[in-house]
């Protein structure tokens, strides 16, 4: 009898993440997983032993995975603040559009709220926010960003804004399924958002 196939614990975690993505967590079980997987139950239930354990483990893989995204060698990393932060929003865009799920699971608990959604805010979104609201700071204290809450309208138009245009369907973008013209929708968006909180020309 054939063996079954070892699973590396980086597939598994990519995999479980997806399904989350695709099924809820409150809409399944773990044996539903699995099923939707295609795995064995006692594969997951030997490495994760309950559903709430699995989704916590794809979700700090699915972080894990876009923080390593977002770094940018010190060589590489504009002189210029703003273009930093247009930096930033790039790599965040071409994150989530190679890896959809996160950014799918956060809208979808941020939607509900919940114990799910105050784990990701207490030790990835919140962290992260308070980081691009010191760098917003900086820009609107030398008068490159417009004044107002800008914090506030660059958080959601990442998180929702591009972050939902990236993690959405083809068919929902209208851009069809060329890979160039989902980055060149990306950008645009970005370019769009950082360039929307330039602070006006004065007269």
């Amino acid at each position: 009898m054939a063996r079954p196939k070892l699973i590396e614990e980086v597939e598994l975690l990519d995999r479980l993440l997806d399904a989350f993505a695709d099924l809820g967590y409150e809409g399944t079980s773990l044996r539903e997983l699995c099923r939707h997987l295609g795995m064995s139950h006692n594969l997951i239930h030997r490495r994760y032993q309950s559903k709430d354990a699995a989704w916590h483990a794809a979700v700090d893989h699915g972080f894990a995975d876009l923080y390593a995204a977002l770094q940018v060698p010190p060589e590489e990393v504009p002189s210029d603040l703003f273009e930093v932060l247009r930096l930033l929003m790039v790599k965040f865009s071409e994150a989530t559009l190679r890896r959809p799920a996160l950014a799918r699971i956060i809208q979808h608990e941020a939607a509900i709220s919940g114990p799910r959604f105050e784990y990701m805010l207490t030790h990835y979104i919140g962290p992260t926010r308070e980081a691009s609201a010191a760098l917003l700071a900086q820009l609107q204290a030398a008068g490159v960003v417009r004044e107002g809450a800008v914090e506030t309208v660059y958080f959601f138009l990442t998180t929702w804004g591009i972050g939902g245009l990236a993690s959405a369907s083809d068919e929902l973008r209208g851009t069809g399924e060329s890979e160039r013209s989902r980055q060149q929708l990306a950008r645009l968006a970005v370019d769009v958002v950082v360039d929307g909180l330039r602070a006006p020309a004065p007269n």
